[in-house]
């Protein structure tokens, strides 16, 4: 009977799967200089569920990617961008400009753009989108201009980093 028992498990155990999922909590972004336009270009990669959670605190039945209501939508994805993803230019806080979204498969692709003093020196990244849903998010940050490239990586514990532009 013990037998029994143990090839009847096995049987259902094998029949039952077993989701084992592991979420990874990131985002990137890429920022561009471009000195002739006098702008920084940028492009944020977030996943579409978590950004979905996040605006859910507005209203619980919103849906993204077909999106409920895609002007609400950007509205309010526009309006945590600006609390949460905030950049700072020769030592003055500077707003970003949201061109657009668009979805590649799970992820929510966002466009953004800043105005740029005709020289900038410094550039200060903050990013603590997602830091009050999820403790483990992570920023990867790359930014380029003519001469550099840079990468940081922004987490709850430091969220904040200075690039220069030299």
């Amino acid at each position: 009977m013990p037998i029994l028992y143990a090839l009847l498990f096995t049987i259902i155990s094998l029949a039952i799967p077993i989701k084992m999922e592991h979420k990874f909590y990131v985002s990137t972004t890429s920022i561009e200089y471009k000195k002739v336009s006098g702008t920084l270009q940028i492009t944020s990669q977030f996943f579409i569920d978590d950004i979905e959670s996040l605006l859910r605190k507005y209203e619980a039945d919103l849906k993204l990617a077909p999106d409920s209501d895609s002007k609400r939508i950007d509205q309010l994805f526009e309006i945590e961008l600006k609390k949460h993803f905030r950049i700072k230019i020769d030592q003055k806080w500077v707003d970003h400009t949201f061109l657009g979204k668009e979805y590649k498969n799970e992820i929510l692709v966002c466009y953004l753009e800043v105005k740029t003093p005709q020289t900038p020196q410094s550039l200060v990244l903050q990013n603590r989108m997602l830091f009050d849903l999820f403790e483990e998010q992570q920023h990867i940050i790359h930014f380029k201009n003519e001469e550099n490239r840079k990468s940081i990586l922004l987490h709850a514990a430091e969220d904040t980093k200075t690039i220069s532009f030299n």
